[in-house]
């Protein structure tokens, strides 16, 4: 998906001007374009993959639909880059801990300090665990209410495209304001139901964690989950504040210019090693949660 999005980047800034005179509307509608073909080049052949063999026996359709769920689900990457950040934090190597960061997160990482370091990394856990995670399993089991497995396997790989475009696009500098302004719209649709059942999966996940409070999880998710910006993001990170006994976000730089982010929670800022190892524990739980939750909606579905 990385590698088609940069190739479509590539091919439609230099066609802009033929969607529109006008130069920002042009980036846009090029944008627009982009984030569909993306989309539909990897939906349709997940639909077909999955369709054709159920022709065969409805059980092969549902091994590929569960196949296509798990590639566009990335629980066990999101821990494992967590846990590079943890690691040189634990060993006080700040600088490494600092290039590990780079790649899970936007800020600029080179001078933060340690507990800013472990904030930043518990904060990508908590927003990716819709994103990366339990948004896939929603409209997996959306899809599948919606229109059998082969929908379920269309919808699963509509939100990891869009979600990767707006990774790649969605942006707020000159070069992504308008190119990538519909994929990160679009992603914001995707991901609001998602983000919004995250919060009472989170909260019930906290209380199967010792040390974690799920009470704590759904009244700071319940009272922080619209102070920030973006429409879906604090309504995990709230949670995951609360239930951790953490507050996250905070100012930030990102390509040189400040954002000052309001603070979610109201325990302390100075993030630790082992808050990372409970983000992750946390998200582990939530994404089982969540699957046990869509599985017995989609089994119930079948019996009414």
């Amino acid at each position: 998906m990385g590698r088609l999005a940069a190739y479509l980047e590539r091919v439609l800034r230099a066609r802009a001007s033929l969607f529109s005179a006008d130069p920002d509307r042009g980036l846009f509608l090029a944008g627009t374009a982009g984030c569909l073909a993306l989309a539909l080049a990897f939906c349709l052949p997940a639909a077909l993959a999955t369709l054709l063999p159920g022709l065969v026996h409805p059980a092969l359709g549902a091994f590929c639909a569960s196949a296509c769920l798990w590639l566009t689900m990335a629980p066990r990457s999101l821990a494992e880059h967590a846990r590079a950040v943890l690691r040189p934090l634990a060993r006080g190597s700040l600088p490494e801990a600092r290039r590990m960061l780079v790649r899970i997160v936007g800020r600029e990482t080179a001078e933060l300090d340690a507990h800013a370091a472990a904030r930043a990394c518990v904060e990508s856990v908590a927003e990716n665990s819709t994103d990366g995670v339990t948004a896939s399993l929603f409209w997996a089991f959306a899809g599948y209410l919606a229109g059998g497995f082969p929908l379920a396997a269309a919808c699963c790989v509509l939100h990891r495209a869009v979600n990767t475009l707006d990774a790649m696009w969605g942006r707020t500098d000159s070069r992504y304001l308008f190119f990538g302004r519909f994929a990160a719209r679009f992603d914001d649709v995707l991901n609001w139901l998602p983000a919004r059942l995250s919060l009472p999966c989170t909260a019930l996940a906290a209380c199967l964690i010792r040390g974690l409070s799920g009470r704590e999880a759904w009244r700071v998710g319940l009272g922080d989950r619209r102070a920030h910006e973006s429409p879906n993001s604090a309504w995990c990170e709230a949670a995951f504040s609360g239930g951790l006994g953490l507050r996250l976000g905070g100012p930030a730089r990102y390509a040189g210019r400040a954002r000052n982010h309001p603070w979610l929670g109201e325990g302390t800022p100075d993030a630790k090693p082992r808050h990372i190892a409970q983000a992750v524990r946390l998200m582990h739980r939530e994404a089982w949660l969540a699957c046990a939750l869509y599985a017995a909606l989609a089994g119930l579905s079948t019996l009414i």
